[in-house]
């Protein structure tokens, strides 16, 4: 019989220490390849049993070619790179590792908060280049305390960061139609419609994948509902904000900025109009990271596959329709 296949897909190899130790005791062959192209992921995977991958596309093309494969990990959140619908029609069950980075990206998601509120980008440019006169104020900047927040996806990292926005004596207001309502009292949260939570924030905050209806649910006519004095902040997925509605927004000082950490194109031209503005800051797409995040994710990882291979359920699964006709 052949051993089962795991092979790991990213742009450079990996030794992959932790996934191996927690395989180990599985009658298995580990690889890690290094892949730039879609015909080199397909090359690479086609007689995978369970596909690691950290961040590399996996198109229907390329589940197509796929000849043993039970499971696509996919290191993070964030599972918008993988077909999910092509997996689900070839059998193939879809993990992602949720949870793994939630304190860190609700953590960047609050610093680019509470950054936007207190003006930090406009007062250290200033401050450092000798300007201090020209910022120096008792009356300027927002309060936080008794601002409301509004947090768009109540998944892990939306609730971590209802929790740390509580903390600071915030409102809390939440738009998500697929979580039930007893959260809202759990969390002493709000749930209201996506018009009222853009209408009555002073903060947005983005923490949803990026899906078809969840494409450009910022977009022109939503940065009309916000108010001038609010503030829009991203952690999410790029292509969830409209980036031009956004920058003919701010240009226009329909919002008072806006704290970025995914973008629609990445990495970010340097011609992009975000980059030069004082009341946007920006950050390389990096929310979820710190060292022992990414221990937590990789190891997971390794854990989702050995169950797999021990003929058991994963722990998260994207697509739980597949599981009835998934031979585990």
């Amino acid at each position: 019989m052949t051993r089962p296949l795991v092979v790991h897909i990213d742009a450079t190899e990996s030794i992959l220490e932790l996934e191996r130790k927690a395989l180990a005791g599985i009658d298995c062959e580990i690889v890690s390849v290094a892949v730039s192209s879609e015909g080199e992921i397909i090359e690479a995977v086609k007689k995978a049993t369970v596909i690691l991958n950290d961040h590399s596309p996996v198109t229907r093309a390329m589940v197509d070619q796929l000849e043993n494969c039970k499971l696509i990990i996919r290191y993070g959140h964030g599972y918008d790179t993988v077909d999910v619908d092509a997996c689900t029609e070839a059998g193939i069950i879809v993990t992602n590792i949720a949870g793994s980075t939630s304190e860190e990206v609700s953590n960047h998601a609050l610093t680019l908060m509470l950054a936007s509120a207190r003006e930090i980008k406009r007062l250290d440019l200033a401050t450092t280049s000798g300007r201090w006169d020209e910022v120096y104020s008792r009356s300027i900047l927002n309060q936080i305390y008794g601002e409301t927040v509004g947090i768009v996806g109540f998944g892990w990292i939306g609730r971590a960061m209802a929790r740390k926005c509580k903390a600071l004596g915030m409102d809390v207001l939440v738009n998500d139609p697929y979580v039930g309502d007893h959260l809202a009292v759990e969390y002493q949260v709000a749930f209201v419609s996506k018009d009222e939570l853009l209408e009555r924030s002073d903060y947005v905050s983005l923490h949803v994948p990026h899906l078809e209806g969840t494409h450009h649910f910022i977009d022109a006519a939503a940065l009309e509902l916000m108010k001038p004095t609010a503030y829009l902040v991203n952690t999410s997925r790029g292509p969830v904000v409209d980036e031009h509605a956004l920058i003919a927004a701010l240009q226009a000082g329909k919002i008072a900025g806006a704290g970025m950490d995914v973008f629609e194109q990445e990495p970010l031209s340097t011609d992009n109009p975000l980059l030069h503005m004082e009341n946007v800051i920006c950050t390389p797409h990096i929310a979820g990271s710190s060292e022992i995040g990414w221990e937590i994710i990789r190891r997971r990882a390794g854990e989702e596959a050995a169950r797999v291979l021990r003929g058991e359920r994963p722990e998260v699964v994207v697509n739980p329709e597949v599981l009835g006709r998934v031979t585990l």
